[in-house]
This record gives C-alpha cells, structure tokens and sequence, in this order.
C-alpha cells in the first residue's frame, strides 16, 4: 500500500507544470527566508529592548543615589518627591527601594501598601550589580540590583543595596505589538514579492507557451514551421525542431513524387504489354518485348523505392566514419573488377565524420565509385577537402567522359530513370537524389585524369 502510494506521489510531481513546480520551489524558500528573517528580526529587538530596560533601570539607579543624602550614622535621608513622578504614583509599574544587610531603610511612593521580596547583594560576592525577574504573583518584574559601600568621615563602612523594579507588562506589549507589526510587514512584503515573481515566472516561461502553440498550430495545418522569434536559450530547439519538420515534409513528398514517377514510368511499359498480349503476335516476338518490358518495370519500382526510402539530413543520426566506408566500398569493388586491374588512389582524413544514415552514404558513395571504376580504363582517383561547414568529396577516372550535352541531363534532380542518359544506368540517378535529400549539392568537374570529375559536396550538420 506505501509503495502505491508513492507511486501515486510520485506521478503528481511529475505531473506538476514547470510553471507551478518553480512557483512551488519560489514559495518554500521564501516562506522559510521571511520565517528566519522574523526569528532574525525578533530577537534583535528582544536583545535591543533588553538593553534599553537594562540602561532605564541604571539611570533610576544613579538617579536614586543622587537624590539620597547618607548620614554619619549610616542612614538615608530620601527627599519627598523624586525626578521621576512613577516612583510617587502607587501601582504605577516602577517601584524602588534601599536595603541594608536587615532591614528596608526606604522604599518608593509607588510601593505603598505592596512588599517585595528581593535579594540582598553583600560586599563580599563582589558583584554590584544584578538584573533579574520576580514573579510576585499578580505580575512580573524587572529587578536591577546595585549595592553601594558609603564612608563616613570616621572611616566607618556601611552596606546598601538599591532595588529598582518595572512592570514587564509594557515590555510584553512592546514585544507583541512590534511582533504583530513585523508579521504584517513581512506577510505583506512575502505576498508582494510573491506576486512580482509569478509574474515574472509568467513573463520568461512565455516562450515555452508560445512554442507549445505553435506546435499546435502546426498540428492544426495552420503553421509549417515554427517561428524563429525565440530566446537564444531555445534557438537550438526550435531550430532542431524545424529540422525534424523540414525533413518529415522532405520525406512525405519524395513519397509522393516517388509514386507519381513509378505511376508515370510503368504507364508506358504495361501498355506495352497489354499490345503484346494480342494473339495475332508472334510467340517469340511476343516473349523477348514481354521480357523487356518487364525489366522495365522492375527498375522503374527499384528506382523509385529507393528514392522514397531516402533517410536525408537529420541532427538525430549519428556520425558516419566516410573514410571507413569509402575504404570498404573500393575494397568490395577491386574484388568485382580484378580484370581490369584498376590503380586506386585516395587522399582521405580518417578522422572525418559526417552526421547522415549509413545506409544512404553507402548508397551514394556505392554508386559514384562504382560508375567510376566501371567506365574508367585502368586509373580512378577518389579525395576529401573539408570546412567547418562542409564536406566536398570527389572521384575522378580515366574513361571517356561524359558528353558536355549529357552532363546537364545526368544530374538532373527527378529525372526518370527510363529517360536517363544511355550507360550511365540508375547509380547517378539515386545518387543525385541522395544529395538533394541532404541538402547537398552534385557537379561534375575537370578531371585530370581525362575522365568524368564528380564533385559532391555535403553539409556536416
């Protein structure tokens, strides 16, 4: 049941929005930042308060010994009224008194009809001063200690200790008052800045919301790509995010010419076929254009499947060794063209990479390389050059070329494979379809060898 439970936990943080999981994050930190600020800020003032009393009491001290006139016989005469009016009111909440080792010798207006039981500091525990609290039932006091040693002129000593005491109600109140107040300011300072950061929250996740709602505007077929008014920190999303879209809409409309040029290609074959089945043609006739047609069709349907099942440019594939792969494809056809003895020469950078499907360079490497060793005379030259951007691959032989009028018909992009250049078959066909799909680009170029000089050059990324 714990483990369910969990579980269940578990998926509602999950399920939480990024917007209400930093609002959630924003709101615990600062609930416990203003929590400890409070703690902070209350016993500062606590202290501070403390220090205040601590100080008003040791001023009623020295006022009190200002006021008293000791005597030769050791007693102390008090005056009528003090500086302080407190000390005359009853119950006024401030109350003095002067003590010696036995007796009260004096006590304050304010003490009228009232005892309190204090301590008496003696000489000898050499401490003159002591603050502490009396709880004399009714209420709670403040009580500052000092004793005082007075001399008189024949060198005898007499001990008092003056007592000062205040009423801790007001100080109760002042504590509350100021603790209600700093909950109030921090409260309202929390929600104030709870809010500002909401807003703030909503002003930098709008980017999140507007590229959700431009994804469903694709969705809807109302939008092709997304915008590219985005923050830096999703450039690389959205561009990545494009990428996936270009291709997709790549791949669905080489599917879609793809079925055309097979519909197209084969309509002319069957018909032909269709003729031949007539019975007033001879049988042998009859076979050999069957035959023919048939071949037709077969590389019409090996063609244009292969032009749909073009992976293309992707950032999701991952890197393809080319010089591995090329090395392995001229390894293959030294082996299918041992007769002709071909003289290979190659100047690759083994470190070279390429993001792209194996299976597509094989396709266009394959084709290219092949149509170079089966229409050279004894030599083909194969090369990368590369940039940052940017890959150019080039394979040059020693053959007959190709016709300067042939050459703009050979690398058309979409040219049908029944309209392509005598000999030169469907390779270069699949392969310029190869390149396009990748963004690409095909030529053919001077060879220094005296043959064709096919230039390819693709993008890294």
């Amino acid at each position: 049941m714990a483990e369910v439970t969990d579980s269940i936990y578990r998926d509602k943080v999950k399920a939480l929005s990024l917007s209400k999981r930093l609002l959630l994050a924003v709101s615990i930190i600062l609930t416990i930042f203003l929590g400890f600020t409070a703690f902070s800020l209350n016993n500062a003032f606590k202290a501070s308060y403390d220090v205040t009393q601590h100080k008003q009491l040791k001023n009623h001290i020295y006022m009190l010994l200002t006021a008293a006139e000791f005597t030769e016989s050791g007693t102390i005469n008090m005056p009528a009224s003090l500086a302080e009016p407190a000390f005359s009111t009853p119950n006024s909440g401030l109350y003095a008194q002067i003590v010696n080792q036995t007796n009260t010798v004096w006590q304050s207006g304010s003490l009228l009809g009232r005892a309190l039981t204090l301590p008496n500091i003696q000489r000898q525990q050499q401490q003159h001063e002591l603050l502490y609290k009396i709880d004399s039932g009714s209420e709670k006091l403040l009580n500052l200690a000092y004793s005082v040693t007075w001399e008189n002129s024949k060198g005898q000593e007499y001990d008092f200790t003056l007592h000062v005491s205040q009423d801790l109600k007001a100080t109760q109140q002042a504590n509350n008052e100021f603790r209600l107040n700093l909950w109030y300011w921090l409260g309202g300072t929390g929600l104030g800045l709870l809010l500002i950061q909401i807003l703030i929250l909503r002003w930098s996740l709008r980017p999140l919301s507007d590229v959700a709602d431009d994804l469903q505007a694709i969705e809807n077929g109302a939008e092709n790509r997304l915008s590219q008014n985005y923050p830096t920190e999703l450039n690389q999303l959205t561009r990545n995010i494009n990428t996936l879209l270009d291709q997709e809409q790549s791949r669905r409309q080489r599917y879609k010419n793809a079925l055309a040029d097979l519909a197209h290609s084969i309509k002319t074959p069957l018909a032909v076929l269709q003729n031949e089945l007539n019975p007033n043609r001879g049988e042998l006739s009859h076979k050999r254009e069957t035959d023919t047609q048939l071949e037709q069709i077969i590389k019409s349907i090996d063609y244009q499947l292969q032009r749909a099942a073009t992976e293309g440019r992707t950032t999701l594939q991952a890197p393809v060794a080319i010089s591995e792969l090329i090395n392995k494809i001229t390894a293959s056809l030294d082996k299918v063209y041992r007769e002709k003895q071909v003289k290979y020469q190659s100047k690759l950078d083994t470190a070279l990479t390429l993001s792209a499907d194996e299976g597509d360079m094989y396709e266009l490497f394959g084709n290219i390389l092949e149509n170079a060793y089966k229409y050279c005379t004894s030599k083909v030259n194969a090369g990368i050059m590369s940039d940052e951007e940017h890959i150019t691959f080039y394979v040059d032989n020693d053959g007959a070329g190709i016709p300067q009028a042939a050459q703009a018909d050979i690398l058309k992009r979409g040219k049908r494979m029944d309209t392509q250049t005598e000999g030169q078959g469907l390779g270069l066909a699949i392969a310029s379809d190869i390149v396009d799909a990748y963004q690409g680009k095909i030529s053919l170029g001077n060879s220094q060898l005296g043959g064709a000089c096919f230039i390819i050059t693709l993008p890294k990324r």
